[in-house]
C-alpha cells in the first residue's frame, strides 16, 4: 500500500469497501464505526442477538425455547432481555 500521510483526502485513492454490517462506510447508519470501537463487532453481534431474542419473547415464545434456539443458557437469555429492555427498547 502506498504511503498517504500528509496527503489531502482527494489525493488518496480509497475504495469504500464497508464492513460486515454495511457494504459502504460512507452510507453506514451507525453513528460510530464498529471497526474503531473497542470490541465493536462483538458488541454489535450481541446487541443484534438480544434484539432477536426480545422479538421472539414479544411474540410469546418462552425463555427456555429461546435459549434452545440460540444454543445458550436460560440465564444468558434473561441477561440479554434485561439489558435490551434496560436500554430503552420495548
Amino acid at each position: 500500500m502506498r504511503e498517504c500521510y500528509g496527503l489531502l483526502p482527494d489525493q488518496v485513492e480509497w475504495r469504500d469497501k464497508g464492513c460486515a454490517l454495511h457494504p459502504a462506510c460512507l452510507e453506514c447508519p451507525l453513528p460510530r464505526c464498529i471497526e474503531e470501537e473497542p470490541r465493536g463487532k462483538q458488541k454489535r453481534r450481541l446487541q443484534t442477538r438480544a434484539e432477536h431474542m426480545a422479538e421472539m419473547r414479544h411474540r410469546g415464545i418462552e425463555t427456555g425455547e429461546i435459549a434452545l434456539a440460540f444454543g445458550v443458557s436460560l440465564r444468558t437469555v434473561q441477561r440479554a432481555l434485561q439489558k435490551h429492555n434496560g436500554n430503552g427498547h420495548k
